[in-house]
């Protein structure tokens, strides 16, 4: 493991200290929206943390949807909007329904606002569904089983880019290729709204937990 992958991983781990206190909120959120339910999903983390950003500031993004899953976004990079990210997305639900989190990171490289971003992706399994989804510099990998004879195998892309005005800078993620084979296994992405990217805005902070 090389130095600079040792420290953004540092970064990161610490920084999902501002994701764990936007989870405790987003808890009552996900506990009503699944009271008919008999279970619902939250993300712990144990961070560390002493705050320190760049000259230009940190970029921050966090969001909560509720349609069609509540689902918890949270992502930070310590240098700014074209420094290195990392990008958390949990989806909140009832035991029946897959609850997938995301864990993604990424940077732009010098001169492009389009990244290819890996990272590790968890979706317990239900009594009827189990899938296996895995994500490597943009490609999307995906099998799954869901009784009573479903077995599915996909492969698709995510890309993230750096959009809209430099006053009001985004991040917006596209998913190709998975639709048909999520909807086959029940699986609902973060990243497509109804056939739409997912765009979230970014905001700039002086100080972050974690850089």
């Amino acid at each position: 493991m090389s130095d600079s992958w040792a420290k953004f991983t540092g970064r990161r781990t610490a920084a999902i200290a501002a994701f764990a206190l936007a989870a405790i909120v987003v808890a009552a959120v996900i506990a009503l929206a699944v009271s008919h339910n008999s279970g619902h999903s939250s993300a712990k983390v144990t961070p560390a943390a002493h705050p320190a950003c760049s000259s230009s500031g940190c970029a921050v993004v966090s969001l909560t949807r509720t349609i069609p899953q509540v689902t918890v976004f949270y992502g930070a990079s310590c240098s700014g909007v074209y420094g290195s990210w990392f990008f958390n997305a949990v989806e909140g639900g009832g035991n029946e329904q897959l609850r997938p989190s995301y864990a993604l990171s990424w940077s732009f490289t010098p001169g492009s606002t389009v990244a290819k971003p890996g990272g590790r992706i968890v979706i317990p399994p239900t009594n009827s569904t189990q899938v296996t989804l895995t994500l490597d510099q943009g490609t999307l990998t995906l099998t799954g089983t869901r009784k009573p004879n479903a077995q599915i195998a996909a492969t698709g892309s995510l890309v993230v880019e750096l959009s809209g005005p430099p006053t009001s800078p985004v991040l917006k993620f596209t998913e190709t290729g998975l639709l048909q084979a999520e909807k086959a296994l029940g699986l609902v992405s973060p990243f497509d709204v109804d056939g739409i990217p997912l765009t979230v805005p970014i905001k700039t902070v002086k100080t972050m937990v974690g850089c």
